[in-house]
């Protein structure tokens, strides 16, 4: 691989994590809240909708994997090996999403919303929160 190749790469992986990333942060700190009053999409069998920080764990997917495709695309002998650790993390991971999430990797704000009773009828933001005059403006609360 070409140090060209190489950037290239580097760059693809970037953003693509990056595109993943910034839903999940925006998610997690509760600047953008309506995806927790939509239901789970297809093939995602939780109880509620978390695609913002399954994006997450998405994001983080990628950049681990870089190291494994990297060997690869160098034909290192330890490719195999990358591949075989980080797929066995990483499937059952990827799996598991689709069933189950647990509570305890949820933002203060979204287990605060759930006690509240979670429904699309209930507030995002809690009697003592300040709704964002962004989202005040839209009539949200």
């Amino acid at each position: 691989m070409t140090v060209q190749e190489l950037l290239i790469f580097l760059v693809v992986i970037a953003l693509a994590a990056l595109a993943l990333a910034i839903p999940f942060f925006r998610a997690w700190t509760g600047a953008w809240r309506s995806w927790a009053r939509q239901g789970p999409g297809p093939l995602v069998f939780t109880k509620r909708n978390y695609a913002p920080l399954q994006f997450g764990v998405a994001a983080l997917a990628i950049v681990c994997l870089a190291p494994a495709i990297y060997a690869s695309a160098e034909r290192l002998e330890s490719a195999g090996l990358i591949w075989n650790v980080l797929l066995v993390v990483f499937i059952p991971v990827g799996l598991g999403m689709r069933w189950w999430w647990p509570a305890a990797l949820t933002p203060r704000w979204h287990k605060d919303w759930v006690g509240r009773g979670g429904l699309p009828e209930t507030p995002l933001w809690g009697p003592n929160e300040e709704v964002p005059e962004a989202q005040a403006r839209k009539g949200w609360r």
